[in-house]
């Protein structure tokens, strides 16, 4: 393991430290189950989705393939139309895609029996996650950073404390920002393969290649909520 990815292990760990028996926001995703391994299996695991969506068909996978369980939140029967209005309570000018992800976490603080969430915010900032940093080479994360840190956290506090919860983000701990966040995109992008920061970490951590190896698939699409949501009237 490189230095960088022996500091950022030790700090995911001591984090999680105080984090164990919380819930995990978990979608079978390489972010989650690096933070499911790095806790040593010592938080709770919640996946949100449709039955037939793809995260919760992942998060099956490989909660069977490490030998945990995870604990379902399934959308089927629910009224998306209730979320959505909340979440305008707490932010009137949310977008429909915020509303997409924004669901996911909504759905999640609503059904969670613990006071705290651990979730893997920031890993698509920081470690260029998104796919539009390999497509446009020209960009960097600093806009992403700002918008996160300016628009989303603040929302993803309010929707928390709506529930009287709070969030736990160990990808954001100052320590990891403070050397990782302001690397160049070459420290996080080689050949077409994004996170490869994160990838390295969960392939050292013993982690199997479907698992660090594994693309990115959003929130909004993965649960299957933005399917569900281009058919609500008016949105």
């Amino acid at each position: 393991m490189d230095t960088n990815s022996s500091f950022l292990g030790d700090i995911i760990k001591q984090f999680l430290e105080q984090c164990k028996g919380s819930a995990l926001a978990f979608s079978g995703g390489l972010d989650s189950t690096l933070l499911m391994a790095l806790s040593g299996y010592s938080l709770d695991p919640y996946t949100v989705g449709f039955s037939n969506s793809h995260d919760i068909a992942r998060s099956r996978l490989v909660s069977e393939q490490l030998g945990f369980k995870v604990k379902e939140i399934i959308l089927d029967d629910l009224d998306l139309n209730e979320g959505i209005s909340v979440l305008r309570s707490i932010e009137p000018s949310i977008g429909r895609s915020e509303i997409g992800y924004e669901l996911v976490l909504y759905y999640a603080l609503s059904e969670i029996m613990e006071s705290r969430l651990v979730t893997g915010q920031g890993a698509d900032e920081i470690f260029y996650g998104y796919r539009r940093f390999i497509d446009n080479p020209g960009i960097d994360n600093r806009e992403h950073l700002a918008r996160l840190f300016g628009i989303t956290l603040p929302r993803e506090t309010r929707i928390a404390k709506h529930f009287g919860k709070e969030l736990a983000t160990p990808y954001l701990d100052t320590r990891i920002m403070e050397k990782f966040s302001g690397m160049p995109r070459e420290a996080h992008i080689a050949a077409g393969t994004n996170k490869i920061l994160l990838r390295g970490l969960a392939k050292s951590a013993g982690l199997p290649e479907e698992i660090w190896g594994f693309g990115k698939k959003a929130a909004q699409y993965g649960s299957g909520i933005q399917a569900r949501l281009k058919k609500i009237p008016g949105l």
